[in-house]
């Protein structure tokens, strides 16, 4: 099939197209989707300067591959070291199981294979020839569950990484915000993607959050050294609290961290609430619109 892009400057359509058949050529997938794609440009002119234009394309894939093998960790560190001008998350999934989820009415594969930029495919054509229309009807209430049921354990984690703080084990205290984070991107992306990430990244989770919204990755990584330094303590944190012995952590950056993090638990609630609200309105409307064709 001829690789489809989208409209974009010239020289970042040429490598991306150029990444995307050197990821086809290394893994031999059956299909590739994008489901998210932003593009960030900054621009400067004036008199005593020359004009220059600097920007990055953050792209969210979907590769489908013809075994059940799940390849995510290798393939998305393929993508990492090769991909330079922005950044790409790709998740992987075997066509067979990606079959058995759309007949289960899975809003996150119908969704994509409905409306979704295909941009490769072995065969040239959409394999799964989808026909199936996602039923909404229990949209609402499988969301709503999974929100209470993260929100419930970030809550908790936070409870724990308080009493650590007050108690000046910070280092205990890192890791359990760093749980609190983990579990807010994962109640984000089930209930605005209806997806069901394994990931513990926390930047890939964060980055997976960009394909509904840039507020819980801006919230983090804000572009200042003083947010990355943060980050890159909350992310040592996952293994180094845990296994290491050496691993040790400041109360200001531990304070500092807590403040950023009850802020994330309280974008995260507002965050889902309102698209749980749009679910409801829209199951509504569907609702409405099948008894007006009684």
């Amino acid at each position: 099939m001829e690789l489809q892009f989208f409209s974009a400057f010239d020289r970042h359509t040429v490598d991306f197209k150029s990444f995307i058949g050197l990821l086809v050529d290394k893994f031999k997938p059956l299909q590739i989707f994008c489901f998210s794609k932003r593009f960030i440009m900054d621009g400067m002119s004036g008199t005593f300067v020359e004009n220059t234009t600097a920007y990055q394309c953050h792209y969210c894939l979907l590769m489908v591959t013809d075994t059940n093998t799940r390849i995510d960790h290798e393939v998305q560190d393929y993508a990492n070291g090769l991909y330079v001008d922005g950044t790409i998350t790709i998740l992987c999934h075997g066509q067979e199981p990606i079959s058995e989820a759309i007949q289960k009415n899975s809003r996150f594969f119908i969704s994509l294979y409905s409306i979704g930029k295909l941009i490769y495919s072995r065969d040239g054509i959409n394999v799964l020839n989808l026909t199936r229309r996602y039923d909404i009807a229990d949209a609402p209430i499988k969301a709503y569950n999974h929100y209470q049921h993260r929100i419930s354990l970030a809550e908790a984690f936070l409870i724990g990484a308080n009493e650590c703080l007050a108690k000046e084990q910070y280092a205990v205290c890192t890791f359990l915000l760093h749980q609190v984070v983990e579990q807010c991107c994962i109640g984000l992306i089930r209930v605005f993607l209806a997806y069901r990430s394994e990931v513990h990244n926390l930047k890939r989770l964060l980055l997976l959050c960009n394909a509904f919204s840039d507020a819980p990755y801006n919230l983090f990584l804000s572009g200042t050294k003083e947010d990355t330094r943060l980050f890159e303590i909350l992310v040592k944190s996952y293994s180094q609290a845990r296994y290491g012995n050496t691993f040790q952590v400041q109360k200001q950056d531990t304070n500092a961290l807590s403040k950023k993090i009850a802020r994330f638990l309280e974008m995260t609630e507002s965050m889902c609430e309102e698209e749980i609200s749009r679910l409801e309105k829209l199951e509504s409307k569907e609702i409405e619109k099948e008894v007006s064709n009684v």
